[in-house]
């Protein structure tokens, strides 16, 4: 049996699949990501690259040893936006710095009237911003490396600013990082309409073009396997590994069925909001991102998420921890979720505007709660209203999108672990847009979606809508 593989390096978790050719998952792994950094400065967010690395690796031998098959290829997703510096050699040189980073709101030091993110968008020319589809936000590449920059914070012998699933990729082939159009793009630097990095940004915020990688194909073949990767993983020497892709087009690939007119909602960490549009354009407040090969889809991207809900439980635990009550996260969620379900639909004149770590547009907006009496702040309550947060935030794209949201849509498609472990979250999500939710019969959305993009790059599957008509729904 032939194979095509894929790894997913999550914020939270890393999986990784082998997908037959009949577009079976034939062996599915997912582990925790243990690469966090803890003792951080309030507003940082970081993992250790060598922790990474080695758990990336890990979690392939154990794929490696388990696919009920012969690999034909490798594709590579992960978390987009963050990034770090690496020398010639690959060697990092700084931690990875994530797109849940916020040093960005620290104060300018050339002028601490203002943040460092405000001098950074004070510099952009608007109409070349609106070509990079995005607005600069804490966490995107080019703007952490602007703020190392002014904190006099890049490291000596810097040769590539890389996303994380970049590195790794260079690493399993023993190339220099090169990037592909989704996972550029989530830098906040690169021209779109152009189809290159923007030189007037990156003149105006004074970044060294040489940091960034060379641009190449969604998913196409960028070395082979190297045989001392081969000797670690398990993996077959030659195995070739593809150019790596946003997990965010990674779930949409790995989740609408082939040419399908449908809303995309991934709950993960985070949330999004997506739909296919057959040219670059751009709609106020949404990110316009490539998707491949050559579409392009909108965005309500920095949504309330899983992170959300969790903070409930987080809030929940530390309360009863302050009275002497120890209790698991899950006896927790389990609770939460219970109580949740059985609380009234208006949660009694509950509601929660959940962006407890702010927005990408605006960073220090912080969540709150509405309609607070002596009797409705139960945590029942609580919970439906961070919920329906959650799916009112999804909504507002949809609603406030104009002529670019398209004419019908049947259904919504969900992905993400924050939907698949809370099916009522996905009730509420479709009776907030009253439309049925679907989640597709496979796991590990994001890293389906990669195993079938590279598999098209060689030739496992002739196209992706050949690839795309085999995802089965639920």
């Amino acid at each position: 049996m032939s194979l095509a593989l894929a790894l997913d390096l999550g914020t939270t978790s890393i999986s990784a699949v082998a997908v037959s050719r009949d577009g079976r998952v034939v062996a599915r792994l997912n582990r925790p990501n243990p690469a966090h950094r803890t003792g951080l400065a309030a507003g940082r967010a970081e993992q250790d690259p060598a922790v990474l690395r080695s758990a990336a690796f890990g979690i392939l031998r154990e794929l490696a040893a388990a696919a009920p098959g012969n690999p034909m290829c490798l594709g590579i997703t992960g978390q987009m936006h963050g990034g770090l510096l690496v020398d010639r050699q690959r060697r990092p040189l700084t931690p990875l710095i994530t797109w849940q980073d916020r040093r960005a709101t620290e104060p300018f030091p050339g002028d601490p009237s203002r943040s460092i993110l405000e001098e950074f968008r004070a510099r952009c020319v608007p109409s070349d911003v609106a070509r990079t589809g995005c607005t600069p936000s804490p966490g995107y590449l080019a703007v952490t490396l602007f703020a190392l920059q002014s904190m006099g914070a890049i490291p000596g012998g810097t040769h590539r600013a890389t996303l994380i699933a970049d590195w790794i990729a260079a690493e399993l082939a023993d190339v220099d990082p090169v990037i592909d159009r989704t996972n550029a793009a989530s830098t906040g630097v690169y021209d779109l309409a152009a189809d290159e990095w923007s030189s007037s940004i990156l003149g105006a915020t004074r970044l060294n073009r040489d940091w960034f990688p060379e641009v190449r194909r969604s998913g196409s073949p960028i070395g082979v396997v190297s045989p001392e990767v081969a000797a670690e993983t398990g993996l077959p020497a030659g195995l070739p590994v593809a150019n790596a892709i946003g997990d965010n087009q990674a779930a949409v690939l790995g989740s609408v069925p082939a040419g399908e007119a449908a809303f995309q909602i991934n709950v993960g960490t985070g949330g999004q909001i997506n739909w296919s549009i057959p040219a670059f354009r751009r709609v106020d407040g949404m990110d316009t991102r490539p998707l491949p090969q050559d579409r392009f889809m909108l965005v309500g991207a920095g949504l309330a998420g899983g992170d959300a809900y969790a903070w409930v439980r987080r809030a929940v635990q530390s309360w009863l921890a302050a009275f002497g009550h120890d209790a698991s996260g899950d006896d927790v969620y389990e609770t939460l979720n219970r109580l949740a379900g059985a609380a009234p639909d208006d949660c009694d004149g509950l509601t929660c505007e959940p962006v407890f770590r702010g927005t990408r547009r605006q960073p220090t907006l912080r969540g709150s709660f509405r309609g607070v009496t002596n009797e409705n702040f139960t945590p029942g309550n609580v919970a439906r209203a961070v919920l329906q947060g959650i799916a009112g935030g999804m909504k507002w794209f949809a609603d406030h999108a104009g002529d670019a949201r398209p004419a019908s849509m049947a259904r919504i498609i969900g992905s993400g672990n924050g939907l698949r472990k809370n099916p009522l979250l996905v009730r509420v999500l479709s009776d907030t847009f009253r439309l049925p939710v679907v989640l597709s019969e496979h796991e590990e959305e994001a890293a389906v979606g990669t195993a079938l993009l590279a598999g098209t790059e060689v030739g496992f599957w002739p196209d992706l809508m050949t690839a795309g008509r085999m995802i089965r729904l639920r």
